[in-house]
């Protein structure tokens, strides 16, 4: 398998490296030149045509809906890619976004899927990633060599739309485990107890999580270097709220979520690790 892959940030490179070790052949461009990249042997490009021509599949590893919108069609990567190649969006975008790109994409002759992953930096340095994956199901087996590589286990969870509708589900998850969190730390404080006290009584108790184990040493000592920006799981939860909104689904808890998060980061907490919520909420810097 032959692919090209748009996207080195935090979470593009080590996937970009686990595949290559894996065997695959990987042409890598970013469209903000990043230079004396360690990208684990992957042929790195200075034009995107050059990673997306003559590819099996291409990769998109980008920020959002409209970055990867503009890679595809208004930078014209559709239109030199040779028919039947799979496109396969890797970020975290709409679903609403995610269908309009893939009938743009299928007018062209090309093949569409959308796998988004769950997990941080330090699961995807360790190709230990959750793929969740919609589109066709034999267009899913192809992808197994990219999957195996970068993930610990992938889901076909549906057509395509599935796989965005999914990690959204996860996220706003994962945004209110943190705000309850937070709220629970701002309530402890005012209660004269410790953080490093609660956090021991939470692990033994039935709510720990693997998420707060993982945050446990940046609440515990206040150094919240982004592993997951909070700015982006900020805009992983108005997405979250825009689809539940367009279905009608009842999210209350959600979208009081997302807009604690849109005002931790007007206060400008949106470059830090999604825990900083919890250093947001204690501060009592939220505003109503």
């Amino acid at each position: 398998m032959r692919i090209g892959w748009i996207g080195l940030g935090n979470m593009g490179i080590p996937m970009v490296k686990n595949t290559v070790a894996a065997g695959v052949e990987v042409t890598v461009f970013n469209r903000t030149p990043k230079p004396n990249l360690d990208v684990g042997g992957a042929t790195v490009v200075q034009k995107l045509e050059e990673a997306v021509i003559d590819q099996d599949a291409l990769i998109l590893m980008v920020s959002d809906g409209a970055a990867v919108k503009d890679i595809l069609f208004a930078q014209k990567a559709v239109e030199q890619m040779r028919e039947n190649t799979l496109v396969v969006n890797m970020s975290t975008i709409g679903v609403d976004e995610t269908l309009d790109l893939a009938a743009g994409v299928h007018t062209r002759g090309l093949r569409f899927v959308d796998a988004p992953v769950l997990g941080s930096v330090k699961p995807a340095t360790e190709g230990t990633l959750t793929v969740v994956a919609g589109g066709d199901e034999a267009d899913f087996n192809e992808l197994q060599p990219l999957f195996t590589a970068i993930s610990k286990v992938a889901f076909h969870v549906g057509p395509v739309g599935k796989g965005a509708a999914m990690k959204l589900l996860v996220n706003a998850f994962l945004g209110m485990t943190v705000e309850a969190l937070g709220e629970c730390l701002s309530y402890a404080g005012n209660q004269s107890l410790a953080t490093d006290l609660v956090m021991q009584v939470l692990e033994n108790s039935a709510v720990w999580s693997p998420t707060l184990a993982g945050k446990r040493a940046m609440v515990e000592h206040e150094r919240y270097e982004a592993q997951f920006a909070l700015k982006h799981l900020k805009k992983d939860l108005g997405l979250a709220v825009r689809q539940g909104q367009a279905v009608s689904a009842n999210m209350p808890a959600i979208e009081t979520t997302f807009k604690s998060f849109e005002r931790a980061e007007s206060a400008g907490y949106g470059e830090m690790d999604m825990a900083a919520i919890v250093q947001f909420l204690s501060a009592g810097k939220q505003q109503s």
